[in-house]
């Protein structure tokens, strides 16, 4: 009985050691092939992910131009204000905005002008730079071009690669299994956001930037123009006082600086009329 039971248990030993390699072998290909799977899923979806905003990328370049466009315009306008007010209109209704405008209106001397910067969509720029030109008579006028083609392509190709970085760090966030894996991939996860922000940023700016001309357009009155409005006799009346006003103001002003100087006269004065007494009773 003792014999038989040793080799029961040396039997069932035997099986479970047998069962236990067996079942390490036949969990061990499943895992390898899960992680083949992910990897290969990574890639499809990263080359996936690479096509499209590629894609996205061409049909974006398609739609903008490559180049930034700025310029200046002088007008000679009766008016400026006005003529600025007939220029803001013209813009909005095209598409466009206004950047700054700045208004010089002088009261006694000097003429009036203005100072605008407007941006213009890129596809009405000729329409509306004649359009803003009828409201007076041109004095100088230029547009110039700078290239920044090569600048979007750049950062189109940054952009995707960041974006692919960022959507694989967080397919191997999803399969951390330990605390310094996930503080690692995060860190890294965050690296890549803030990358990725800076650069959606610069290529926004970009963008506005060729989607809309900047141009600069100064407003002035011909040479020699007062700028003058008609006054009735309350603003003349009103002038003759503060000018009494005023006047009087710089009298005062000139009492106080003479004063002191007369104190000195009186005692040089004083000083001249003892001497000469002195002297007429020597004599």
């Amino acid at each position: 009985m003792t014999l038989s039971r040793l080799a029961l248990v040396a039997a069932l030993t035997s099986t479970l050691a047998l069962a236990g390699c067996s079942s390490a072998q036949l969990e061990s290909p499943p895992q390898d092939m899960a992680t083949s799977y992910l990897a290969e899923e990574s890639s499809l979806d990263s080359s996936a992910v690479d096509t499209g905003s590629g894609e996205a990328s061409q049909a974006k370049n398609i739609e903008e131009p490559g180049v930034i466009t700025t310029g200046y315009l002088s007008l000679i306008v009766d008016a400026p204000s006005a003529s600025a007010d007939a220029l803001t209109e013209i813009v909005t209704q095209a598409g466009g905005r206004i950047s700054s405008r700045s208004d010089y209106s002088p009261v006694d001397f000097g003429s009036p002008s203005a100072y605008l910067e407007v941006r213009i969509p890129y596809d009405g720029l000729d329409a509306l730079v004649t359009a803003i030109s009828e409201l007076g008579v041109v004095q100088e006028s230029s547009i110039n071009t700078y290239d920044v083609s090569l600048q979007k392509v750049d950062l189109d190709a940054r952009l995707e690669v960041l974006q692919s970085a960022k959507d694989r760090l967080a397919t191997l966030l999803e399969q951390a299994e330990t605390i310094s894996d996930v503080v690692a991939i995060e860190t890294a996860l965050a690296d890549r956001q803030a990358e990725l922000d800076s650069l959606t940023a610069q290529r926004e700016y970009l963008s506005d930037q060729t989607l809309f001309a900047t141009i600069s357009v100064n407003l002035s009155t011909p040479a020699g123009a007062m700028p003058t409005e008609s006054e009735g006799f309350v603003d003349g009346l009103m002038r003759g006082w503060a000018s009494i006003l005023a006047f009087l103001a710089g009298t005062v002003v000139w009492a106080g600086i003479l004063l002191p100087w007369l104190g000195v006269a009186a005692v040089a004065t004083g000083i001249i009329l003892v001497i000469r007494r002195i002297r007429r009773r020597s004599t």
